[in-house]
C-alpha cells in the first residue's frame, strides 16, 4: 500500500480540513514580488493593480508599509486588500496602508474586512474591488466574467 487516496484526484476538497497552517506571510515581499511582475507584463494598455488576500498576523512594520505604499503610489500601482481572519491584528496596519496609497485625492486603492458571518465571496461581490469605477461594476452580477473553463483555479478561489 503506497498510502495514496485513490480518490484524491476526484476530491481534492476532501482533506482540506486536515491541513494545518504552518510558516509565516511576509506581505511586503508578496507586494514587491507582485510589482515586478507588473513592471514586467507583456500588455501594458490597462491600469496596475495588485488584489491581495490577507488572512494570517502581518508583523511588518509600521515604517517599511508605509515606506511601500509611498512607492506603489509613485508608481501609479493602485492595491486591493482583502483583509480576513486576523482582523483586529491587521485592520488599522491595512487601512493606513491603503490611506496612503491613496493620498488626499485617491479612491483606486480599497480594503475590505471580512468579519466572521459572510462568506468570503458574498463580501468581494459586495466590495468595491469587484464593483469599482475600473471594473464595470462586475460584482453586480455574481463572477459572470470568470470562465471557468479557462481559470478553474480563479473560479474556485472566488
Amino acid at each position: 500500500s503506497s498510502g495514496i487516496n485513490a480518490d484524491w484526484p476526484l476530491r481534492p476538497g476532501s482533506c482540506l480540513h486536515q491541513i494545518e497552517p504552518q510558516g509565516e506571510v511576509n506581505f511586503l515581499t508578496g507586494i514587491k514580488i507582485a510589482q515586478l511582475a507588473l513592471k514586467h507584463r507583456q500588455s501594458k494598455n490597462h491600469k496596475t493593480r495588485i488584489i491581495i488576500f490577507v488572512g494570517s498576523p502581518i508583523d511588518s512594520d509600521e515604517k517599511d508599509l508605509q515606506r511601500l505604499a509611498k512607492k506603489l503610489k509613485k508608481e501609479k500601482v493602485n492595491v486591493d486588500i482583502v483583509n480576513f481572519g486576523e482582523t483586529e491584528d491587521n485592520t488599522e496596519k491595512l487601512t493606513n496602508f491603503v490611506s496612503t496609497l491613496n493620498g488626499k485625492e485617491g479612491t483606486g486603492s480599497h480594503i475590505v474586512t471580512v468579519s466572521i458571518g459572510p462568506t468570503l465571496s458574498d463580501a468581494l461581490k459586495k466590495s468595491p474591488i469587484l464593483s469599482g469605477e475600473d471594473m464595470g461594476g462586475m460584482g453586480g452580477s455574481g463572477f459572470d466574467f470568470i470562465d471557468a473553463n479557462q481559470d478553474p483555479d480563479l473560479a474556485l478561489a472566488l
